[in-house]
C-alpha cells in the first residue's frame, strides 16, 4: 500500500482515538476546559507534523495545564450565564432599554466567542498568567479576523447542518460525537499554527509582539 495512504490511515486512526479519549474527557463538564487545551496542544503537534503519540500528549497537556484550563473554563461559564440572565430581563424593560441592553449583549458575545475560540489553544502553546492568556487570545482573535472568521465557521458546523435539516443535524451530531470534533480542531490548528509565529519571539514575556 502506497506510504501516503498509509499515513492518511495512521493520521485518521490517531484522531478517532483523540476524539473518543475528549469526549470522555468531558463528561464531567467541569473538565472541558483541561480536555479542550489537551486536544488542541496534541492537535498541535499532528499539525507540525512531529512525533505525537496521542494518548501520552493529551494525559501531559491535561495534568500540566489543568488549574489554569479549568479556571478560564469556570470564568468563561459564568459570563455565559450572566450573558443569558441579561437576555432574560430583556422582556421585563422598556423597548427602548431592552434595545440597548440586547445591543450591549450582542457586541460582549461576539468578543466573548472570539476569545473562547482562542483561549485555550493559547493556553495550549503559551506560558503565562490566566489574565494575560485570556487578553493575548482576544488580541489575536481581533488582529487575524478573517482566520478568526474561518475558525468560527467550522466551530458551527454542527448549527449550520441545524439549519440546513433537523434530520442532517442529528446525523451530523452523531458523526461529531465519533469523530469529527478532532478533525476540526486539527483544521484549526493549521491555521492557530501560523497565527502564532507571530508570537514566538516574544513569548517569555507575557505579552504580545507589537
Amino acid at each position: 500500500m502506497d506510504g501516503r495512504i498509509m499515513g492518511l490511515l495512521n493520521r485518521l486512526g490517531d484522531l478517532f482515538l483523540l476524539n473518543i479519549i475528549y469526549l470522555v474527557s468531558c463528561i464531567p463538564v467541569v473538565t472541558i476546559g483541561a480536555a479542550t487545551t489537551a486536544l488542541y496542544y496534541t492537535t498541535f503537534k499532528m499539525a507540525e507534523n512531529r512525533e505525537s503519540y496521542v494518548w501520552r500528549d493529551y494525559r501531559q497537556s491535561f495534568r500540566q495545564n489543568w488549574k489554569q484550563a479549568t479556571e478560564i473554563w469556570m470564568i468563561l461559564l459564568a459570563m455565559i450565564l450572566v450573558l443569558g440572565a441579561d437576555l432574560l430581563l430583556i422582556g421585563g424593560m422598556s423597548q427602548a432599554l431592552g434595545a440597548v441592553v440586547a445591543l450591549v449583549v450582542i457586541v460582549l458575545s461576539i468578543f466573548l466567542i472570539m476569545m473562547g475560540i482562542y483561549v485555550f489553544p493559547v493556553l495550549a502553546r503559551f506560558d503565562n498568567t490566566i489574565k494575560n492568556i485570556m487578553k493575548n487570545a482576544l488580541i489575536m482573535s481581533i488582529r487575524h479576523l478573517p482566520s478568526t472568521a474561518v475558525i468560527v465557521i467550522l466551530h458551527g458546523v454542527p448549527l449550520l447542518l441545524l439549519l440546513f435539516s433537523m434530520e442532517v443535524f442529528v446525523r451530523g451530531v452523531l458523526a461529531v460525537l465519533l469523530f469529527t470534533v478532532s478533525i476540526l480542531a486539527y483544521i484549526q490548528s493549521k491555521l492557530f499554527v501560523k497565527i502564532f509565529k507571530n508570537y514566538y519571539p516574544r513569548e517569555r514575556t507575557g505579552d504580545l509582539c507589537a
